[in-house]
């Protein structure tokens, strides 16, 4: 185990030990471990994909709550040290009605650390992952967040970094008019996208979601998601959509999203989920098309087909999942053990 883990760990735990006696501690989270065997184009195993691990976990007292996570999967015996997420939620309307100044159903909540959001809130349910590399983000990251919401009808975001004189920020709104109807708006003057930056451009993203099972009380899960994404400076815009359902089980999705190059993308994905003894089965068939003018190049299509076990024994899951990607000819066998306490 590297060392930069084991003394992270450690001071977590000085720090929870120093504050036990002056408020009660909850503790949480996650361990997963295992390994990704990859045979591409039937060959032998990729030797580049070893033994890693990912950690998540918190401390959280009556008014603040300490969060760590590596930011990539650990890889023992590898060199190079991880880079671990600390940062801190502070609830201060919990904070202030103790100094007696009830806010009500007002929430204030501050956010400081490595790792603290610097995308705008949304409401898209992103299924295909389309959005990953076109969203409402700040370049900026040495940065401080608030959150204010009202209840369950009103949520608001803001991160800004202080220490640029032209203060990045990005700041969003979501809001629930009406139950089974949410929608969000978000800005930023930093925008940039995750892999293409654009310095100090302005972005503006509109997002809703129907939930038309709650709507016209069906009996089932369905939903439809939107997000109008626009580079205000490049008057280019981005639209993503999804409509996903499922029942007994058995699992739906379509999603789309046509690019600031007018580029069309389509994906759709039907899965099947169900218990047999104490193994939870599930088996799914996904295409994801990034160029619907090129969808007899293998290079823009990919069609996947994967399944997986789980069996849960002595306070961990134990879990064995097959991947075969028919384009690129690659077999992934992934066993893993997960703890969550």
């Amino acid at each position: 185990m590297k060392k930069k883990f084991v003394l992270t760990l450690a001071l977590v735990l000085m720090v929870a030990a120093s504050l036990m006696a002056a408020t009660p501690l909850e503790v949480s989270g996650s361990f997963k471990a295992g390994y990704d065997f990859t045979f591409a184009g039937g060959s032998t195993i990729d030797a580049a994909n070893d033994y890693k691990a990912t950690i998540n976990a918190s401390v959280a007292g009556d008014f603040w709550k300490v969060t760590i996570a590596n930011n990539e999967a650990l890889r023992f015996g590898e060199k190079k040290d991880s880079f671990y997420n600390m940062k801190a939620e502070i609830y201060l309307t919990k904070a202030l009605a103790e100094q007696g100044m009830d806010m009500g159903d007002l929430g204030l909540t501050l956010h400081v650390g490595t790792g603290v959001g610097k995308d705008a809130l949304t409401v898209l349910a992103n299924k295909a992952d389309f959005r990953k590399d076109k969203q409402l983000q700040m370049a900026s990251a040495k940065n401080f967040g608030v959150t204010v919401d009202y209840g369950t009808l009103l949520k608001g975001y803001v991160s800004v970094d202080p220490t640029v004189a032209a203060l990045p920020m990005v700041a969003s709104v979501k809001f629930m008019p009406v139950d089974g109807i949410e929608a969000a708006v978000g800005f930023s003057n930093n925008f940039t996208e995750t892999k293409t930056p654009i310095t100090n451009a302005k972005g503006l993203a509109v997002s809703a979601k129907a939930d038309v099972a709650k709507l016209v009380e069906l009996d089932f899960a369905l939903a439809a998601t939107a997000e109008f994404l626009m580079d205000l400076d490049a008057s280019k815009n981005t639209i993503t959509a999804d409509v996903a359902g499922e029942y007994e089980g058995i699992g739906l999705w379509v999603a789309y999203q046509k690019d600031y190059a007018n580029v069309n993308k389509l994906a759709a994905k039907a899965s099947y989920a169900t218990k047999v003894e104490d193994f939870d089965l599930s088996a799914s068939f996904q295409a994801k098309m990034n160029d619907l003018a090129k969808v007899a190049d293998k290079t823009k299509t990919e069609y996947t087909i994967a399944a997986g076990a789980t069996y849960a024994m002595g306070g961990a899951t134990y879990a064995l999942d097959a991947e075969y990607t028919v384009n690129a000819a690659s077999f992934t066998l992934t066993p893993s053990v997960s703890i969550s306490f």
